[in-house]
C-alpha cells in the first residue's frame, strides 16, 4: 500500500472516531483507547465494549498507519488531553486498529 493510501486511511479512520464521539455524546471525561488486535481480540473487543471504532489493514501497512492514526488523532481534541504514545505490543497477526472507550461496557 503507497504512503498517500496509508495516509488517507488514517485521516478516514480519525473521521470516523471523531464522528463516533459526537454520534455517541462523549462526556469530556470521557475517551477512546486505542490497540492493535486480531480477529479474535477485536471480537472480545467488540463484545465486551460499545462503541468501537475499527478498521483492517494488511500486516505490512499495519506499523506506518498506526503511526499516522496516532500523529492525526494526537491533533484531535478528543485526544487532547490524553494523547496516544503507544498502540501496545503488536502481534504477527494483528490485522486491526480499533478504539474503544474503557468507561463505556456493552450490556
Amino acid at each position: 500500500m503507497k504512503d498517500q493510501e496509508i495516509e488517507f486511511q488514517a485521516k478516514m479512520y480519525a473521521y470516523a472516531i471523531n464522528s463516533a464521539t459526537k454520534e455517541h455524546g462523549f462526556k469530556k471525561d470521557e475517551g477512546w483507547k486505542v490497540t492493535l488486535a486480531n480477529e479474535q481480540e477485536k471480537a472480545e473487543i467488540e463484545q465486551k465494549y460499545y462503541p468501537t471504532v475499527s478498521t483492517q489493514i494488511t500486516a505490512g501497512s499495519l506499523l506506518k498507519l498506526s503511526e499516522f492514526v496516532k500523529d492525526i488523532l494526537n491533533l484531535t481534541p478528543v485526544f487532547a488531553n490524553d494523547p496516544i504514545n503507544a498502540f501496545g505490543a503488536q502481534h504477527s497477526d494483528s490485522e486491526y486498529i480499533i478504539a474503544y472507550n474503557p468507561i463505556r461496557v456493552h450490556r
